[in-house]
């Protein structure tokens, strides 16, 4: 697993927004502490600088004293994402104990070891379009597609940002799917005219995971006659 540094202030913006909107679990470690508390980020403030968690259970070991710094662990769309911060204060927050601490510098992000991926010749039929938050319809080229989500070819020009998240839409040899993507690879190459993108599942129900199995062995199936048709 890579690890990929991110300082870039808007996308760092997107990841937490994520992490809050979603709830997914955080954990807390604290300088002198020898294992992480579980916690939740309850609001960001990118503007002023904040983002303010559940308090831990351990609020009053004095390991969260103003200026003390912590390591924050959690996770977003197939990536776990860490970073450092420091504690400005402890506060209520709508009638709860919570811990308010400075904004990232930035954010370290390891992709988790990727599901196994098939790759979509030009000689199959398929079509991908993705919509973005003003209306946007952005037109591409899947390459390759798994469980956890798929890779595609777009426009270097598509106003496409790493970290967002995005309506979907894709059809291969006859079959559909609709779901909602985390962006979480993006590419821009020094020439030609597109760029590489990399996107993960966020929304699949039951029988969107079932279908997309069957898609999957079935397009396994035809590289690997396709294979033994050159051999």
């Amino acid at each position: 697993m890579d690890d990929t540094g991110i300082s870039d202030q808007q996308q760092i913006a997107i990841l937490i927004s994520n992490v809050q909107r979603h709830q997914f679990p955080v954990r807390l470690l604290a300088t002198s502490a020898s294992a992480p508390e579980p916690s939740q980020l309850l609001a960001g403030d990118p503007q002023r600088g904040e983002l303010i968690f559940d308090a831990p259970r351990d609020l009053d070991s004095g390991r969260y004293a103003p200026g003390s710094t912590m390591t924050v662990m959690t996770s977003c769309n197939g990536a776990e994402l860490r970073f450092d911060t420091a504690v400005i204060d402890t506060e209520s927050f709508e009638g709860y104990p919570a811990l308010r601490t400075r904004w990232p510098d930035s954010v370290i992000s390891r992709q988790r070891r990727k599901a196994f991926r098939v790759r979509i010749g030009e000689d199959r039929s398929s079509r991908l379009e993705l919509f973005d938050d003003a209306g946007n319809r952005i037109r591409g080229r899947l390459i390759d597609l798994s469980m956890t989500g798929f890779g595609a070819l777009i426009d270097r020009t598509a106003p496409l940002r790493a970290g967002e998240e995005l309506d979907s839409s894709l059809e291969i040899v006859g079959v559909s799917l609709a779901t909602t993507i985390y962006l979480s690879d993006l590419r821009i190459p020094d020439h030609g005219r597109f760029m590489r993108i990399g996107a993960a599942f966020t929304e699949l129900t039951p029988q969107q995971q079932s279908q997309l199995e069957k898609l999957i062995r079935a397009l396994e199936r035809h590289a690997i006659r396709a294979e033994m048709a050159r051999s």
